[in-house]
């Protein structure tokens, strides 16, 4: 009799504890807002509208507010000397009616140039790649590696038509219009995340 009650009081111990792990495993929520196709394609065409029409008011809408990466990298060289590569957070506030952010005792940093491409035709018609989930954790002034292999192969880099990356784990969202030439990828990205439940523009790379 009492080896019965003791199997019993085992089995009700363990049924709850599966069931306590069951409702504590359900009620986890991720910290971050999921990512709709209907997100991207907003924020795909936000940035397109500002860059093509020339919008200060709506990038600035589009942009974190506690400021966008900017990245500079000369992957082709410095062809006699481009001035200093760049890796630095600005206030997207900074940028001015000629869409350039001004930067200290270098070049303005352009974001027409890189983006020529822009209004995007049609979001749906955008290829897809992905990047490698290491750029998740990696600072933006070193993904270029990433960004080369994600193109390589791709009909977009001979030509610098439009296509979009996400990463792996769908963190980033790139427009990018990029080339690659003799190996080497130029060109323009636009990194968006979601920031405090809305899809931003968190960064920009130029590799050049």
């Amino acid at each position: 009799m009492i080896a019965r009650i003791f199997i019993f009081l085992t089995c009700v111990f363990f049924a709850c504890g599966c069931s306590a792990e069951i409702k504590a495993g359900s009620t986890i929520e991720p910290s971050y807002k999921v990512v709709s196709n209907k997100d991207v394609e907003a924020a795909f065409e936000s940035f397109s509208k500002a860059v093509s029409e020339g919008s200060v008011d709506l990038f600035i809408k589009l942009a974190n507010p506690n400021g966008i990466h900017l990245v500079r990298k000369f992957t082709s060289g410095t062809l006699g000397g481009r001035g200093a590569e760049l890796s630095e957070v600005t206030d997207p506030k900074k940028l001015n009616e000629k869409f350039q952010f001004p930067i200290k005792n270098q070049t303005p940093y352009s974001i027409r140039i890189q983006f020529q491409e822009l209004p995007i035709k049609s979001f749906t018609a955008l290829s897809h790649q992905s990047l490698a989930a290491e750029v998740e954790t990696l600072n933006f002034d070193t993904w270029a590696p990433f960004l080369k292999n994600s193109l390589i192969g791709t009909s977009e880099s001979g030509t610098r038509a439009p296509i979009m990356l996400s990463s792996a784990n769908a963190k980033y969202y790139v427009y990018a219009e990029a080339q690659i030439i003799d190996d080497i990828l130029v060109g323009g990205f636009a990194v968006f995340a979601m920031v405090d439940g809305k899809l931003q523009l968190v960064a920009i790379i130029t590799l050049l």
